[in-house]
């Protein structure tokens, strides 16, 4: 039994979750096409982060996943390869695909993962750090691991974004290198988990939608009023414990003096004025989103 990448977030999240896509997927909900268009918009902007490594490669994944790994191996063999775009590793049943491996001096190499958001998010160092563990176990001297995250300020000068502006880059090398005794312990208890005839019995809770809403939501949570202060994106989970805390369950009730992020009031508004909101994302990046409307 393998775990990618994927399947190892989705078990750092919710343990019941990882064991539902491997044995039960038919269980999970219909594609959120939200979700879908953060996929796609991740992808467009994976493609971007490409140009600030000019002659890089990116492996074939036609073949399967096999071929893939013998692929990476053969581009990591050849020195006159400057950075590899997909990379793809194993080790001990566990796969992942790099982003972007860039090649330095003395055949080590830098590990860059690339995401559409713009900051740093606490789930992406155990994504970094899973992909840092197997690389460095199939023998790759991974010298440092760096997240590009989209640049807040960056403004759109001209037709074409610049991509040397878009991004910005953090150096995560010592915080991933810190959580590697946590993290074999987690790969160990994901395998085990995966092992057993049944699902875990996981009480539902705030790490049902953070750092996502889970696929498999509406199969352990009773469905709730489409009015859920659940139901307010990236909402974190000490600030639903404390709407909670207050007796708020609606979003209607939320306090016009609570701590909100922009998006996330406006959401707000929306639902409690009825009134639509427009705005356009990415500086053009990706056709803009027309609209948002919450409805009641």
């Amino acid at each position: 039994m393998r775990i990618s990448k994927t399947k190892f977030m989705a078990g750092v999240q919710c343990l019941k979750r990882l064991y539902l896509q491997v044995h039960q997927p038919e269980l999970s909900a219909e594609p959120d096409p939200a979700a879908e268009m953060i996929i796609e918009q991740g992808y467009e902007v994976g493609l971007l982060a490409r140009q600030l490594f000019p002659g890089g490669i990116e492996v074939n994944v036609l073949g399967g996943l096999e071929a893939a790994i013998r692929s990476t191996r053969e581009l990591v063999a050849n020195p006159a390869v400057p950075a590899i775009f997909e990379g793809a590793f194993e080790h001990q049943g566990t796969v992942v695909k790099a982003d972007i491996l860039q090649r330095r001096k003395e055949n080590c190499w830098r590990l860059v993962e690339v995401k559409s958001t713009a900051d740093l998010k606490e789930h992406h160092l155990e994504d970094v750090a899973i992909q840092s563990h197997v690389l460095s176990h199939s023998g790759l001297d991974v010298s440092s691991i760096w997240l590009a995250h989209i640049n807040r300020s960056y403004v759109l000068a001209g037709e074409t974004v610049d991509p040397r502006q878009f991004f910005l880059f953090r150096n995560l090398t010592h915080r991933v290198q810190n959580l590697q005794p946590a993290l074999v312990f987690q790969l160990r208890s994901q395998f085990r988990i995966l092992a057993m005839p049944t699902p875990p019995e996981v009480p539902t809770g705030p790490h049902c939608i953070n750092p996502v809403v889970c696929e498999f939501f509406y199969h352990c949570n009773t469905p709730k009023p489409n009015d859920h202060i659940g139901y307010l994106p990236r909402l974190h989970a000490s600030a639903m414990e404390q709407l909670e805390g207050m007796g708020v369950e609606s979003i209607h009730d939320i306090p016009d003096d609570f701590e909100l992020s922009e998006f996330q009031r406006r959401v707000c508004d929306a639902m409690q004025t009825g009134q639509s909101w427009f705005g356009v994302v990415n500086a053009g990046l990706i056709p803009p989103l027309k609209v948002y409307h919450v409805q009641e």
